[in-house]
Order: structure tokens, then C-alpha cells, then sequence
């Protein structure tokens, strides 16, 4: 038993005895060495070419005072410390502790590696980890980058810069200004920790998380990230960034808010093509467009707002949209809403809804005026219908129709050949007296407290009233007829039903 203790206490002595070895600073070389016993009997003053190696770190200087006892020293003047010949510091005043092995290093600082220059006033280099740590203004170039920050660790090892407090990227295309900021200087991926603003000519983005490859110009934003181009913002829980081909993608909770046209898109995937000024929504498309007394929602398959052949912006939704706003509803294949000219034409089974009225033909053209429904075209098979009591239609039918608004109510309806127009009269009492029946190729009719009030005709028309019970069957429905107020949308929240 007494054996194996010794060989225990043997083996601690040793171990203790290589730690010491292995953090004993090494003099390299010194022209020349001063030594006071009497006054300075731990001291050594070392001038001249003055050589250090600690653990593989080799650190020059002009002249040090070396405190053996203390394993450290002070050294003066052209200081380089050269950490396994890719990494070089170089100052004018170093204080390094052996037994800490860490060196602060003052005064006009070089850090360099590869592919990077750090300049800063003071340094705190802990050789054991590799790792430098700056706590005053520091400017830090890696090709075509330039970085400032206030504070920041450069690890070594890892080629990692940390940047903290006051952060800025110059680039000659952007500047990347925030609070926290990771960047690998061989990679060049500069990562994004807190508030984040990227300014370049063509956009601003924002984001509190993130990173962005400054060698491909590739970048991904989270948490609150937007990006501003021209008049539209585009926001997302996720945004993916290619400014060298203009390309972004949003995830999840995004938005295109214009300011100029006053609305926004909403979705949970955005596909954006810078250079075109196009973006694709395909994921729960919702438009939202403000008029003066107004709000338009839409819902389709695909929204797309691009600039059309004038560059004028313009919003395509297809297939199915619907939208919903107070005063008017509806449903088509395709709609265009096109800025230009403040149209918003559908295409393809186009279907409207205004006060009693159902509104339909080949082709709907809406015209606004001051964010308001001013004028409305009904091109081929127009027909309008509304119903009445005891399950009777008033119908107003022809070629093509149009429609003219005042605060967004139908007040007067043109037609437009092969007109025909069946509707109920009543007395004072609102007690049905007849039903009035004409065929005329072109008519203006006038509505109030959306009723028909009033018929001119433009050519001789065929008129007849019939009692209610002497209707005949070709005037109850009128060819073409096809009444769907059941499909209508009521709220905005049935845009989303199919």
C-alpha cells in the first residue's frame, strides 16, 4: 500500500512539474541582459531583438523587463506576437502574464491574418484560447469590407470576428449598420445578432436576426425583417435575399405594402424579382386596398403586382378572386387592377354584387375616381338582376351596359343594344300594380333608393305592362337568365370560401 502511494505522489509530482515546464515563458534571444541582484533580484532587463516563446507563440519586442519569478513581463516597442504563423499582432506596449497567458497589447495595434486588418488602440490576447479582445474603437478591413464597431473578439481559431456596440459593414454596395455582428473572415459571412439596417441604392432591409454572404450577396432575415424598395415594403417572418439576381422570398406572415397606391398584400409566401418590380404571392393571398369610404378585400389562388408595358403598377389575382368591400362584391376567374388609369377589369365568368342588384357579362370593367366606384362597363351578355316579392326578378339585359356610381351607388344604367328590361311597379303603397315589360335597342335607365325610377329611350321601344297574373313565361326570365344571390359575399370573411 505504501508502494502504490509513493507512485501516486510521484505521478502528481511530474504532472505538476510539466505544468510548470509548459507555462515557463522562454527568453529566444536578447543582445543584451541586465541584472541587479542587490536592487532587482527578480528582474531581468532585456534589450535589443528581445525573443519570447510561450507555448508556440512567438512574441518580439525592442526591450522588456522580465519578471521570471511572476513568469511575465513588459515589453516596449515594435511588439509582434506570431500565434502558429497565421496570426500576427503587432503594437507598441505588451504586458503578458505566463500564467494567464494572456497579452494586452497598447498603442497603434496591427492584427492581422490571411484575409483580414484589425487597427485598434488596446488589445487583450488570450493565447490558450486563441482568442483577441478589443474594447475600444476598432476598424477591421477583410477585402472589400470594412468594419467598425466600439468593442469585439476576434477568434482565431474559427476566423470568427464579433463585433459589439455601434457596428457598421461598408461595402461598395451596401452598409450594414447593428448593435451585434458575427463575421467569419474566410467564409465573409457576416451574421446578424439585434436591430439590423442594410442601405443600398435599390433597397433598405431591416431585420433582428440574420446573415448575408458579402462574397455572393446571398442573405436570409428574420424576426421583424422587412425590405424597402422604392414605395413597397415587403415584410415576413422569414426573408431570402439574392441582390446580385434582384430575387427575394418571403415566409410566413408577409406583406407588400405600397404607399403610393395605398394598399398591401398579405400571404404567407412572396416571391420578389427586383428588376422587374414583380412580386409573386401564392400562399393565402390577400390584397387590401383603401379607397376614400372603402376598404376592397381580395382573396385568389395567385396575386401578382408588377408594372405593366408603361410601368405603371398593376395587381393580377387569379385563379378564382373574390373580394368583398361595403358597397360591392364579387367573384371572377381573373382579375386586373391596373393603376394606370384606375381600372379594375375581370375576366372570365365575372359576377358583381351592389345593393339589391346582381351584376353580369363577359367582361366587367370598374372605373375609380378618387378612390371611389365612378363608372362601370359590362362588355357582351350584360345582364343585371334584382330581386322583388312574390319571387319576382326585376331584369335588365343587353349587349353591353354601363354603369355610372355616385358614392359608390348605382344611380343610372346605359344599354346598349338588343336591350330588354322587365321590372315590377308599384303605387304609394308599395302594393305591386303591374309589370312593366320593354324591348328596346338602346335605354337609359335611372335608379333611386335602388329602385328603377325612370326609362328614356334612344329608338322606338316595344313596351307592354301585363297584370302580375298574365306575365307570360318569356318575360318571368328572360334568356341568359341565371340568378346566384346565393353565392354572394356577404362579410370578408367569405373571400376565403371556395
Amino acid at each position: 500500500m505504501a508502494f502504490l502511494r509513493n507512485i501516486t505522489f510521484l505521478l502528481c509530482f511530474v504532472n505538476v512539474i510539466y505544468a510548470q515546464e509548459k507555462t515557463q515563458l522562454e527568453i529566444i534571444n536578447a543582445d543584451y541582459t541586465f541584472f541587479d541582484q542587490q536592487k532587482y533580484p527578480d528582474i531581468r532587463r532585456l534589450v535589443g531583438n528581445v525573443i519570447f516563446n510561450h507555448n508556440g507563440a512567438i512574441m518580439n519586442c525592442d526591450s522588456a523587463w522580465y519578471y521570471f519569478k511572476e513568469n511575465r513581463f513588459e515589453a516596449f516597442s515594435n511588439i509582434h506576437i506570431n500565434q502558429g504563423d497565421t496570426m500576427h499582432l503587432y503594437g507598441k506596449k505588451l504586458n503578458y502574464n505566463g500564467q494567464e497567458q494572456k497579452a494586452i497589447v497598447k498603442h497603434d495595434i496591427v492584427l492581422k491574418d490571411k484575409t483580414m486588418k484589425l487597427l485598434t488602440d488596446e488589445i487583450h490576447y488570450f493565447l490558450e484560447t486563441n482568442v483577441a479582445s478589443y474594447y475600444t474603437p476598432a476598424r477591421i478591413t477583410s477585402r472589400e469590407n470594412v468594419l467598425i464597431s466600439d468593442k469585439g473578439d476576434y477568434i482565431s481559431e474559427s476566423k470568427f470576428l464579433i463585433f459589439k456596440d455601434n457596428v457598421s459593414l461598408t461595402n461598395p454596395n451596401y452598409l450594414i449598420v447593428c448593435d451585434t455582428l458575427h463575421f467569419n473572415t474566410e467564409s465573409e459571412i457576416a451574421y446578424f445578432f439585434g436591430p439590423t439596417t442594410i442601405t443600398s441604392d435599390d433597397n433598405l432591409i431591416y431585420c433582428e436576426n440574420g446573415w448575408y454572404n458579402t462574397l455572393t450577396d446571398k442573405s436570409q432575415f428574420n424576426q421583424n425583417a422587412y425590405l424597402w424598395s422604392d414605395n413597397q415594403k415587403l415584410s415576413g417572418d422569414s426573408l431570402y435575399y439574392d441582390r446580385n439576381n434582384g430575387y427575394g422570398l418571403a415566409i410566413n406572415n408577409i406583406q407588400i405594402q405600397d404607399t403610393t397606391n395605398d394598399y398591401s398584400i398579405y400571404g404567407n409566401k412572396a416571391e420578389y424579382f427586383e428588376k422587374l418590380d414583380s412580386s409573386i404571392i401564392t400562399d393565402s393571398p390577400l390584397l387590401v386596398a383603401d379607397f376614400e369610404e372603402d376598404t376592397l378585400f381580395l382573396h385568389s389562388d395567385t396575386i401578382v403586382a408588377n408594372l405593366d408595358s408603361l410601368k405603371y403598377q398593376q395587381i393580377k389575382a387569379f385563379t378564382m378572386a373574390n373580394f368583398y368591400s361595403e358597397n360591392l362584391q364579387g367573384k371572377s376567374q381573373e382579375l386586373i387592377y391596373f393603376m394606370r388609369d384606375s381600372t379594375i377589369q375581370l375576366f372570365e365568368s365575372p359576377i358583381l354584387w351592389s345593393d339589391e342588384y346582381q351584376l353580369t357579362s363577359d367582361h366587367i370593367i370598374l372605373r375609380l375616381k378618387d378612390n371611389n366606384i365612378d363608372l362601370l362597363e359590362m362588355q357582351k351578355n350584360a345582364f343585371i338582376i334584382s330581386k322583388d316579392s312574390l319571387g319576382l326578378y326585376n331584369q335588365i339585359k343587353g349587349k353591353d351596359m354601363t354603369g355610372y356610381f355616385k358614392r359608390n351607388e348605382l344611380q343610372k344604367i346605359n344599354v346598349k343594344g338588343n336591350g330588354q328590361t322587365v321590372y315590377v311597379i308599384k303605387d304609394e303603397n308599395d302594393k305591386i300594380t303591374g309589370i312593366n315589360t320593354i324591348s328596346c335597342s338602346q335605354m337609359n335607365i335611372g335608379i333611386s333608393d335602388k329602385n328603377i325610377n325612370r326609362i328614356s329611350f334612344q329608338t322606338l321601344p316595344n313596351s307592354i305592362i301585363f297584370p302580375i297574373d298574365e306575365l307570360p313565361n318569356e318575360w318571368k326570365r328572360l334568356e341568359g337568365f341565371n340568378e346566384r344571390f346565393n353565392e354572394r359575399i356577404s362579410t370578408k370573411e367569405d373571400i376565403w370560401n371556395d
